[in-house]
């Protein structure tokens, strides 16, 4: 450790520095040692974690804090037996002790302190040892649940497990360092009890008495905390579920407007949460103010002793006063502590529990033979079973033939329940298909076509029938899903790396030009959930994951939906005819046109096969069903070559990782998140106490504490006077006397005490909790505010460590660390100056003692601090990793990569443990020195009595003594107390630094530009040499647009994926940076608030967003909107017969990104939003991607009736969505190629809209150009 210090004292520690984790903290060994009895656990009829514990870890905890207890309880019984002994040799006229007692008196009293020093600390880091490999035991086993959450079961799974392994789980670090004070205050009440009686008589009792009257408080402060704390749990939950789906929707929530309605919902949770925290933090105030019980009991003692006729001593008074100090620290402290530590365990063990409870998967179970099937399924795999599967899945890997067989299958997303049927999602449905096929799967909306596929993979229950797959699977999801890494590392996955197989992967999945235009290739670093890629370049990345993994069979779920027509036909021939052409492969989609060539097809209609067969036997029946043309953009052949021919094209497609290391360093480094530097500034507590916004109350308060404990000084040093005038006794007339003024002066200056105590205690905790308040307020703010770039550049689980463990800690841990720090000053400063007044020499060993605890403690803070601080750091990665696992559950089930996934999970728990164990380490060591020069000093104290030949009282002794031995205790846990102030700080930091991040331009419109209510009436739009990039030091993705559209008009965005279409929306909402010009209605849109922008422009999003809560909430977030006015929305896009079939219909519940509507159906929401809005803009980010020729048809009808007399702006990749449009903008690299009226750009030789339509066949072209002349004529009449 003094290597950590030194180096912690000269920099600032890094990740790098940490040494190799210890075995015995191995993630993957210890949650593969708790699967087996947790299984064992799972089958009893009340399943618990904390019988788990007990029954697992319990042999490795339970002896020790039984010997340890024993060894401080006998300890603590003739600590003060000793003092006792000490101080009535400085009795006045006593001869019965002699100076050789005296010292053998005070060794005791040193000795006892020096054991309690020498076995507490080793102790203590054992029990953190047993507490952290349970931690993260149970952090593994959730994470191996989170890998085999049924789909179905998921709403919020992410969020939900997030809050158990950053808020429930550390609690296991904590909850063993209290297990012995569970029996050790009620056993040392029943011995210290028996002590005092022998000193004076019954009148011990009373005081005993006082505070057993107490312990049934305890018990229901125990039962409040654990009750509130629930609660809170609860909200916190929601809170941080509410925040995952808001982080991950972000950039539609902006588009939307909807900030305010979000934190609305949020402020709302937040209250609820708060007031349950209110409850537990008036509970601890309460606790925190335990130590004065000690001051009245022994009070309570003393009168009663006193009109007993009996004389008081100063041996007995401070026997007495030592007594009821470590009773009161072991009953009223450290047992309350326990039990309500232990009750706060006992909630976190139950939401463990519960978690760990969730519904699996149906093919989570796999069997040894590189098989899976349902659980109750036993076959062999080698051979063909004896008879027939009545109901299960069998799926074989190693058969010889390759094949896909289903048996009247109907299966349902829904859980089995007792209160309502189960409805089939697909039904009867047979069929069988053979090695080498290509499989077409086509139906409309909402109709089972993805069902079918996740049937298939195991994700969906069956009802009955059964399935038989014979080869290994690989899957590319419809919503595409894509990691914070390299795009290589996308692609690859869990796979082994072959260079040849991946770059023709590339090539066939037409990745080539993209790769070639990206900064690093394919070493470039993508955001979490792919979010700095275009919607075509996601799917493409998707498709070569799933093509690149060696399988036999394929499933693709609409993997064209996102692609122009161009790409799609590439890749039809190139990945799927060529590339796949050995293999049984199926393909969801809505493009029946590129299926012309499949061997197989099937049809599905409500979930049933209605048909199956060739192209060709189907033709007629599956033409409605047909988008009626995929084409839309071709990329300009000529720009994409001169772009190629600046680069070298191995070089910059597949860099050797050794080039490239410094770049892609540097890249990283916008996505790795920053550590602080140097010790939490004086600044950060500023701005923590800066929060609430009334310096008068802050400084009333922590006045308090000083006034406080003056009171309770000036008590301190009347009893210790008393005391020795008792031993030296006046006339008894006068003793009679003034004895009745001495009573009546401790009674006040007790009373005062008390007062001031909880005026300050619950003072400071309900201070704290209104800062806590407005820390998160500012948080959200900050976040909500941001621009678009911060969310690129800080995955998911990094922003909610600010909102779950970073926000707790201030909630709660954060104001106990700093009420224990305060007190500990106080009292620390309070001691020294008692301990002066009774000997002024031991001024120099205070000053000494002080000294080298400064020392001590800057010697730590460095490495202490540090090492905290990438504790903090290393949590986020594990966070992150479970959130993104989550999100691409069924991809990664479907690849096999469920145990690289673990691996990965386990290193990050590793590097965490030993980050943790480091940081643990170094507290410990400085605890450990701290308590050893508390000894030298209460050595220095107690002898300094004896050496020096001066005449003391007996009551000076006592109270210096006295006061010095509490020193040790307030050493242990208030040095300890001010660096976990410190660290906790670090949280301060972080939210303050996500606060303060750079915020978008204003909400609102500045009062001097006089913007109409109806603005804009005409939805004339202009833009005059646009350049847009996303952050300050990006390049340029739109270089100079200039165009203008005219009011009403209908305008067809086209271009190749990547070509910088949707970023001329992000422009239009000012999302990014803008230069140039964009008017709307002639008004400048810089000038004016986004909510007044954003809130004037309708959106159908290109990815369809919705949220958990009820279809009204997602329809109308504000609340404005009369059913009325939503039925017949949502009538318009032929949603109102479904709707009104679901349980609740309006009020229908959405589960977690709307999980339980189809991708089609979620678009068609986004659809009836947008008719809600009724603005003079509408913008249609290739909104009918994922939707059948019937759905797509529907769109266009609502479009031309309900936005007639609105400008509409489609970003398309069919062209026949825009050929009737009034102009078509041709889009590449961020430059305009054309604009016009499509019929006019028709004529132009060599055009660009005419080389896209001069890809088709000879009859669609004429379609396509008809529809052009047509609209033209129509128009031009």
């Amino acid at each position: 450790m003094r290597h950590v210090f030194r180096q912690g004292r000269r920099e600032e520690l890094s990740e790098n520095g940490l040494y190799a984790n210890l075995h015995y903290f191995d993630s993957a060994k210890l949650t593969e040692d708790l699967q087996q009895p947790w299984i064992r656990e799972s089958q009893r009829k009340q399943p618990s974690s904390l019988h788990l514990i007990f029954a697992h870890y319990g042999w490795q905890f339970v002896p020790a804090c039984v010997i340890y207890s024993i060894l401080e309880i006998v300890i603590h019984a003739f600590q003060p037996l000793f003092l006792g002994g000490l101080i009535s040799y400085f009795a006045e006229g006593q001869t019965s002790i002699s100076k050789e007692s005296a010292y053998l008196y005070a060794m005791g009293i040193v000795l006892c302190a020096l054991i309690t020093s020498l076995v507490f600390h080793p102790f203590m880091f054992y029990v953190f040892a047993v507490g952290t490999r349970i931690r993260v035991a149970f952090a593994g086993m959730i994470y191996r649940k989170c890998l085999r959450a049924a789909i179905n079961g998921r709403d919020g799974l992410g969020a939900q497990a997030i809050s158990v392994m950053s808020i429930d789980l550390p609690q296991f670090d904590l909850t063993f360092y209290f297990f012995h004070d569970l029996w050790k205050g009620p056993v040392e009440a029943c011995l210290f009890g028996y002590i005092m009686y022998t000193q004076i008589n019954w009148t011990a009792l009373i005081g005993i008495a006082f505070i057993v009257l107490l312990i049934p408080l305890q018990a229901w402060a125990a039962k409040a905390a654990a009750k509130f704390r629930t609660r809170s749990a609860d909200q916190r939950d929601r809170r941080v579920k509410l925040m995952n789906e808001i982080i991950s929707a972000m950039q539609v929530i902006k588009m939307y407007a909807w900030e305010q309605s979000f934190a609305k919902l949020i402020a709302k949770v937040r209250k609820m949460e708060a007031k349950a925290i209110r409850g537990s933090v008036s509970i601890y105030a309460a606790l925190q103010c335990t130590n004065m019980i000690s001051k009245v009991s022994l009070f309570l003692s003393l009168i009663a002793y006193v009109y007993t006729g009996e004389a008081v001593t100063a041996r007995k008074v401070f026997i007495l006063s030592s007594y009821y100090s470590l009773l009161n620290d072991s009953l009223l402290h450290f047992w309350p502590l326990a039990i309500t530590t232990w009750a706060q365990t006992v909630v976190s063990a139950r939401r463990v529990t519960e978690f760990l409870q969730q519904s699996e998967s149906p093919t989570s179970e796999n069997c040894s033979s590189n098989c899976s099937d349902n659980p109750t399924l036993q076959f062999d795999f080698k051979k063909a079973p004896a008879k027939p599967l009545s109901v299960g899945r069998l799926h074989c890997i190693e058969s010889m033939e390759k094949s896909l067989t289903f048996s009247q299958v109907t299966a349902s997303w829904n859980k089995p329940s007792v209160r309502q049927a189960r409805t089939a999602h697909i039904e009867d449905i047979s069929f069988k298909l053979l090695p080498t096929q290509l499989v077409g799967i086509v139906g409309n909306v909402g109709c089972g076509k993805s069902t079918l596929l996740n049937v298939i993979l195991g994700e969906v229950e069956l009802m009955q029938g059964h399935i038989e797959v014979h080869g290994k699977l690989s899957y590319a999801p419809q919503e595409p899903w894509i990691f914070q890494a390299s795009i290589r590392d996308n692609i690859v996955f869990v796979e082994p790396y072959e260079e040849q197989r991946y770059r023709a992967v590339v090539h066939a999945c037409q990745l080539d030009c993209d790769l070639a235009m990206l900064p690093h290739g394919d070493a470039t670093v993508v955001g979490e959930r792919g979010i700095s890629l275009s919607g075509g370049q996601k799917a493409r990345i998707s498709l070569a994951r799933a093509v690149y993994r060696k399988a036999d069979i394929y499933l693709f779920d609409d993997p064209l939906a996102a692609v122009d027509s161009r790409v799609g036909k590439l890749l039809m021939d190139k990945c799927f005819n060529r590339f796949l052409g050995d293999k049984l492969r199926i393909l969801v989609t809505h493009h029946v046109q590129l299926l012309q060539n499949v061997d197989h097809l099937l049809l599905i209609e409500s979930g049933r096969l209605t048909q199956q067969g060739t192209y060709a036997e189907l033709r007629d029946v599956i033409e409605k069903h047909a988008a009626p043309d995929l084409d839309a953009v071709e990329a300009d052949k000529q720009l994409v070559k001169r772009v190629l021919s600046q680069v070298d094209r191995n070089s910059k497609l597949f860099q050797d990782p050794t080039e490239t290391v410094d770049d892609q360093s540097n890249k990283e480094s916008a996505f790795s998140e920053r550590q602080q530097q140097g010790a939490v500034g004086y600044a950060t507590y500023m701005d923590y106490f800066r929060a609430l916004r009334s310096p008068t109350l802050v400084c009333l308060v922590l006045a308090l504490f000083i006034v406080a404990r003056v009171c309770q000084a000036l008590m301190d040093i009347f009893i210790s006077r008393w005391a020795t005038w008792e031993e030296n006794r006046a006339t008894p007339e006068q003793f009679e006397e003034t004895r009745a003024r001495m009573v009546t002066w401790y009674a006040v200056l007790l009373v005062c005490t008390l007062a001031l105590y909880l005026l300050r205690t619950f003072g400071f905790f309900l201070l704290c909790l209104r800062i806590s308040l407005r820390l998160h307020n500012l948080l959200f703010d900050g976040i909500i505010r941001a621009r678009m770039f911060f969310f690129n550049a800080n995955p998911s689980g990094r922003v909610l460590n600010r909102f779950s463990s970073d926000i707790e800690n201030v909630d709660v841990a954060l104001p106990q660390a700093m009420m224990d720090s305060l007190q500990f000053f106080v009292d620390v400063v309070a001691v020294l100056v008692i301990v002066a007044i009774a000997n002024y020499w031991l001024l120099i060993p205070a000053a000494i003692m002080a000294a080298l605890m400064y020392f001590c403690r800057s010697f730590y803070i460095g490495a202490g601090r540090s090492l905290k601080r990438i504790e903090s750091l290393t949590r986020s990665p594990v966070y992150t990793h479970a959130n993104q696992t989550l999100q691409g559950l069924t991809t990664i089930r479907a690849l096999d990569a469920m145990p690289q996934l673990e691996h990965t999970f386990h290193g990050h728990q590793n590097t965490n443990s030993s980050a943790l164990f480091l940081y643990t380490s170094a507290n410990r060591a400085f605890s450990f020195w701290t308590d050893l020069i508390c000894v030298v000093y209460i050595l220095a104290v107690t002898f300094s009595f004896l050496v020096i030949n001066e005449t003391f009282y007996s009551g000076d002794v006592g109270l210096a003594i006295t006061q010095s031995m509490t020193l040790v205790i307030m050493c242990q846990w208030g040095m300890r107390q001010t660096a976990e102030l410190e660290n906790k700080m670090t949280s301060v930091e972080r939210i303050l630094e996500y606060a303060r991040t750079p915020s978008e331009p204003p909400l609102e419109t500045a009062k001097e530009i006089n913007l109409a209510s109806e603005w804009p009436q005409k939805g004339h739009i202009r833009f005059c040499n646009l350049r847009m990039k996303y952050a300050p030091d990006d390049i340029e993705i739109l270089k100079g647009l200039t165009f203008e559209s005219q009011p009403m008009e209908k305008i067809g965005i086209v271009g190749r994926t990547g070509a910088g279409k949707s970023s001329i929306i992000q422009a239009l909402f000012r999302l990014a940076i803008n230069e140039g010009l964009i008017e709307i209605d002639g008004q400048d849109i810089a000038l004016l608030g986004l909510h007044d922008l954003r809130s004037r422009i309708s959106i159908i999003p290109q990815e369809s967003v919705l949220f958990s809560g009820t279809l009204r909430f997602n329809l109308d977030p504000f609340g404005m909107k009369s059913d009325e006015e939503l039925w017949n929305a949502l009538d318009d896009v032929k949603l109102k017969k479904y709707v009104a079939g679901l349980e609740g219909g309006l009020s229908c519940y959405m589960q977690d990104g709307g999980s339980n509507f189809s991708m089609g159906q979620r678009q068609l929401v986004c659809l009836a939003r947008a008719i809600l809005r009724n603005n003079r803009i509408l913008i249609m980010d290739e909104a009918t991607a994922n939707v059948d020729a019937d759905t797509d048809k529907l769109i266009q009808e609502t479009i031309h009736t309900k936005f007639a007399q609105c400008t509409v702006l489609t970003i398309a990749h069919r062209l026949h969505t825009v050929m009737d449009n009034d102009s078509v903008l041709v889009v590449d690299a961020g430059k305009i190629i054309e604009f016009g009226a499509p019929h006019k750009l028709l004529q132009l030789e060599n055009g660009a809209l005419l080389k896209l339509v001069n890809q088709n066949d000879k009859i669609t072209v004429n379609q396509l150009k008809k529809i052009a002349a047509d609209s033209y004529m129509r128009k031009n009449k």
